[in-house]
């Protein structure tokens, strides 16, 4: 390879490493691991091109510290070389991905690039801190930007070649529906307002009956004919308080443990008793509910299609890459 030693560790990870390369793009400025010294060497060839051991060792870098964290002896042995081992097979793909679009003419989306940089970057308190993050690492913006050229370019191969001419019938579709039937169902919510009273963390037991009794006569007054909005607006704290302590609509784990239960056992336009939790005294009121229904097959449709299609994708793939690797030359070294 004629890159330069600063740009020679990219590999770019398809399928089941590809969550790593992507935190990797993320991580790669962030790492304060000590860089090792490589003594380099061609660790596989692919066809006529090589790939060097710096690649390989360079992409398991940012996971060889996560990996000492969790497991030691034997079992870090056994996890380093099942990771070593996926990561060399990856790479190999990922140089047949590459020379197929190489002969295919086929470039990165330079807009797909810009948008996964600006992505990782607004991870940063600024541009700077991005940059020097980069150059504590040894790269360069321009040697970082092809890392990510390179990414997009074999994601791009790969749609252009297993992703396309896929096609869905629709008794596939209804199939796949009458098989997942449980799947489409929707899960119940509830609209719910409430009026909340913050007991401090240094409260007496005095001053919490105090808080509590102040929440009953609230609840009276509502039992009693006063708009439940109104006096929200009135007397609740925290952030819903402007919107008439309206939370909105929610689902089951979406609100307090403590809460759930009693907020979807109310009926619309029923008030709750005073519920006390670790922040606070709490008195709910269901607005409307939303009991689960089935889903019918239409609205199902558009999930459908992207399940079968990316189990077709997926099979298309399999299928594509290994003829590419019954074709090669390949020969791993290490």
């Amino acid at each position: 390879m004629r890159k330069s030693a600063k740009t020679r560790f990219r590999i770019t990870i398809p399928r089941l490493v590809r969550g790593l390369a992507i935190v990797f793009l993320s991580t790669i400025v962030l790492s304060s691991a000590a860089v090792a010294v490589v003594i380099d060497g061609v660790a596989i060839i692919v066809n006529k091109d090589a790939i060097l051991v710096s690649q390989i060792n360079e992409t398991l870098m940012p996971f060889m510290q996560e990996y000492r964290t969790k497991y030691s002896g034997a079992e870090l042995k056994k996890k380093m070389d099942e990771l070593r081992q996926t990561v060399i097979e990856q790479a190999i793909e990922t140089k047949l991905i590459l020379q197929v679009a190489k002969q295919k003419g086929i470039v990165p989306d330079e807009r797909d690039v810009d948008v996964r940089i600006e992505m990782v970057k607004s991870r940063f308190p600024s541009e700077d801190v991005f940059l020097e993050g980069l150059a504590a690492k040894g790269i360069t913006y321009r040697e970082y930007r092809d890392q990510v050229a390179e990414q997009v370019l074999v994601q791009d191969t790969i749609k252009l070649v297993a992703g396309s001419d896929i096609n869905i019938s629709e008794n596939e579709i209804r199939d796949f529906y009458d098989a997942h039937l449980s799947e489409f169902v929707t899960e119940p919510k509830v609209k719910l307002a409430q009026i909340f009273l913050k007991i401090p963390t240094d409260s007496t037991p005095e001053q919490v009956e105090e808080l509590r009794q102040k929440a009953e006569q609230l609840h009276i007054l509502i039992e009693d004919g006063m708009a439940f909005s109104e006096l929200a607006r009135t007397y609740s704290e925290g952030p819903y308080r402007e919107k008439d302590g309206v939370i909105g609509v929610v689902g089951h784990g979406e609100i307090l443990p403590e809460l759930e239960d009693i907020a979807f056992g109310l009926q619309t336009g029923e008030m709750s008793p005073v519920i006390q939790t670790t922040y606070g005294l709490h008195v709910l009121k269901s607005l409307e509910s939303f009991p689960a229904r089935k889903i019918t097959l239409d609205e199902a449709r558009p999930l459908i299609e992207d399940r079968i299609t990316e189990t077709k994708r997926s099979e298309k793939y399999k299928e594509w890459i290994k003829k590419l690797r019954e074709d090669a030359f390949i020969e791993v070294k290490i």
